[in-house]
């Protein structure tokens, strides 16, 4: 590809595969489809709404917000202008957001609701430009610099125009605070997560007709390196849930193919499987031990995959489970092994962390995210 950028992965796909399924989300309990040309339809009105308020090459967008896919999308488009986009984890502790937003002093915000424009006006620049999500309890709020995203996109006509970024631009930017109150940062470039997430594709062989649930916000490295640009590279489905509390009953209703989870993740969804076991010393954990033995005879491992481990797989959502991958901390062995047991082969891709302290002098002096990566992160202890 002439410009290996992300949003020209997704041009690509509304080329190549235009009436496939890029996207599904879940809203008031009914899934809804976003085709690849349709996905790009949208992104291209966000570019025009982006542009429309001042956002320039450079800049940086801030998401507040947990998964959805309108944060995704604007994501793309303040990457399609040549800028950057900078996810923060809304369930963070409230002292940390705000000091993640004091520091950056965003310009551009998308916020998923009203706690988040909040937070945001609490802690950002007077004139800060804010998109957001969920309309309930906003309607009276007098700035005139919070839009809604949906009566933004009725407001904007399509339109189309090449991208500006380029593949050595940054394309994302991550944020943390450490034990001692600094705040990290962690920038990708867009060719470096397109290079990570080809090697995924190709060594998971994985292909167009994949389903993952996007469960976790793009806030952490591995969901940016092996769920994301994995998305782009290969033209899967991506799905994301309802809200955070129906993930789980999103994913076993969904059943994906491709999982990128936690440590956390993982143990959470161990939980789950282990309050459906009966007690061990039971009639009914003795069979449940007889059929997971892994050196069982083949009626018995037949009968223990129809009878004990499909259904148990199917608690969490893993009746099609393909590619199940660990991002971070490693998990302890005898989870590994429980999952095993189940014929859940959980893979580890991640890579070494590579976070730069900022100096807390820069905390509103300087444009965040742009003077960062144009030589003043060299400035970071």
């Amino acid at each position: 590809m002439a410009n290996d950028t992300l949003p020209n992965w997704l041009i690509h796909h509304a080329t190549t595969q235009p009436k496939r399924v890029a996207l599904r989300y879940k809203k008031l309990g009914i899934w809804h489809e976003q085709s690849w040309q349709n996905l790009r339809g949208e992104v291209g009105q966000l570019v025009d709404i982006l542009d429309g308020i001042g956002f320039r090459r450079d800049d940086t967008l801030v998401l507040l917000t947990h998964p959805r896919r309108e944060a995704l999308l604007l994501s793309l488009a303040a990457q399609w202008l040549g800028g950057v986009a900078a996810p923060l984890d809304p369930s963070l502790e409230a002292n940390d957001v705000a000091l993640l937003l004091r520091h950056l002093n965003p310009a551009f915000v998308f916020a998923e609701g009203q706690e988040q424009v909040d937070q945001t006006l609490a802690s950002s620049r007077p004139d800060v430009r804010i998109i957001y999500a969920e309309a309930r309890g906003l309607s009276a709020y007098p700035q005139a610099t919070l839009q809604h995203y949906q009566r933004l996109l009725q407001d904007t006509p399509n339109a189309s125009r090449a991208p500006l970024s380029e593949a050595a631009q940054i394309a994302f930017s991550l944020y943390r605070v450490n034990g001692e109150r600094n705040v990290q940062v962690e920038s990708f470039r867009h060719d470096e997560l397109l290079k990570e997430g080809s090697h995924l594709v190709f060594a998971e062989r994985l292909g167009r007709h994949e389903e993952a649930l996007a469960a976790r916000v793009f806030a952490t490295s591995g969901h940016l390196r092996y769920l994301l640009s994995p998305w782009l590279v290969a033209g899967f489905t991506l799905n994301f849930p309802e809200n955070i509390a129906t993930r789980d009953a999103d994913r076993r209703e969904l059943g994906p193919t491709l999982v990128a989870g936690t440590r956390e993740t993982y143990q959470r969804l161990e939980s789950l499987v282990k309050a459906r076991l009966p007690v061990p010393d039971s009639l009914a954990g003795r069979l449940v031990t007889y059929a997971l033995r892994p050196d069982g005879s083949f009626l018995q491992r037949f009968l223990g995959h129809w009878l004990v481990k499909r259904p148990l797989r199917d608690v969490i959502g893993f009746s099609r489970i393909r590619v199940p991958l660990l991002i971070g901390p490693a998990l302890p062995v005898e989870s590994l092994n429980f999952f095993k047991s189940l014929g859940i082969h959980v893979r580890t891709w991640d890579k070494v962390a590579n976070w730069h302290t900022l100096s807390t002098t820069t905390s509103r002096q300087v444009a965040p995210v742009r003077d960062a990566h144009s030589g003043k992160i060299s400035k970071a202890s």
